[in-house]
């Protein structure tokens, strides 16, 4: 399947229901004057900035809802089947009721991002279980949706040409639910961010027990060695990443291997290139985990003809040198 499966017909407007040397300060996203952004919010489109969720939604007091993170070209969202399929599997999960089609989601994406005249964006596509009654029961309330967008377009080409680096958090990852279900209660992923940013790291690592690794706080980890890329097992209890699978499938393809396998930080000289992958960043090459360089130092050639595979294949030709 191809990453541009989805449709640009139209919809009405309303649908139904290890200590780390210290680094220089990671980059930050540059934000520019647009049009103004749109939102979709129970079943209308909104200006962002009048966009509102009332205060009992169960997603803002109790955390109760899942959610999809879509990059969007020209209006057709990548890889979307996959990133319904992943939707549905979640929602499924916590027992969440979810009423809107693949093609009601893919037109809201389209929708937005024409609104926002967004030719390259990410869009959030958040469901809760709706409002709170008092009581942690499933009271009928029909299930939120909530679309939001951003540019895409602030990913710096340094990024992909020079490497990041990626702190170790300092404390487990643990998931209270099925691993499986891409939730909204991100506290460790926000605390391990912030002990990112204060070393002056791009992005942080979780560790399980015996030093094996995870993932990142949002994105999927892979590491290069002796020409064959690798990356943890899903059976440690990790999100199956949409990017995850598609970079996996390019690797085989091109005679890089492309399987999973246990890996550690102490392993980190035996590998000569490691890199990220997510949703909206694509593939982004990772130069120092836990203050320790990686083979030289540099983006290195499996990385970079990844990359460039992946931005054939999804027209992401920004991100590719």
């Amino acid at each position: 399947m191809g990453a541009k499966t989805g449709t640009r017909g139209g919809m009405p407007d309303l649908v139904p229901p290890l200590t780390p040397t210290r680094l220089p300060k990671a980059p930050q996203p540059v934000v520019s004057a647009e049009a103004p952004r749109w939102a979709f919010v129970d079943g209308r489109y909104v200006r962002e900035g009048k966009a509102v969720v009332p205060v009992l939604d169960r997603g803002l007091l109790l955390g109760d809802g899942i959610f999809e993170t879509v990059r969007v070209k020209d209006g057709v969202p990548e890889f979307f089947d996959d990133h319904f399929r992943r939707l549905c599997e979640s929602a499924r999960l916590v027992r969440l009721r979810m009423p809107w089609t693949s093609p009601q989601l893919e037109a809201i994406c389209a929708g937005i991002c024409r609104r926002s005249r967004l030719p390259d964006a990410s869009v959030r596509l958040t469901v809760t279980r709706g409002a709170y009654r008092g009581t942690l029961s499933d009271t009928g309330d029909p299930p939120r949706l909530v679309a939001t967008c951003s540019s895409a377009s602030h990913l710096a080409r340094s990024l992909y040409a020079d490497g990041v680096s990626v702190s170790i958090a300092t404390f487990p990852r643990v998931h209270a639910i099925d691993p499986r279900v891409k939730a909204i209660a991100y506290l460790p992923a926000v605390l391990a961010r912030l002990e990112a940013d204060e070393q002056g790291c791009y992005e942080a690592m979780f560790l399980a027990g015996r030093g094996r690794i995870l993932e990142l706080s949002t994105a999927t980890f892979f590491a290069v060695r002796e020409g064959k890329v690798l990356t943890p097992p899903l059976r440690l209890g990790i999100l199956a990443g949409v990017t995850r699978k598609a970079v996996l499938r390019l690797a085989r393809a091109s005679g890089h291997g492309g399987r999973e396998a246990v890996l550690r930080p102490q392993d980190l000289p035996e590998w000569d290139e490691a890199f990220l992958t997510s949703a909206v960043r694509g593939l982004i090459p990772s130069v120092r985990l836990g203050g320790q360089r990686i083979g030289t130092g540099r983006p290195g050639p499996v990385t970079r003809s990844l990359i460039e595979a992946f931005a054939g294949e999804t027209g992401r030709l920004d991100t590719s040198g």
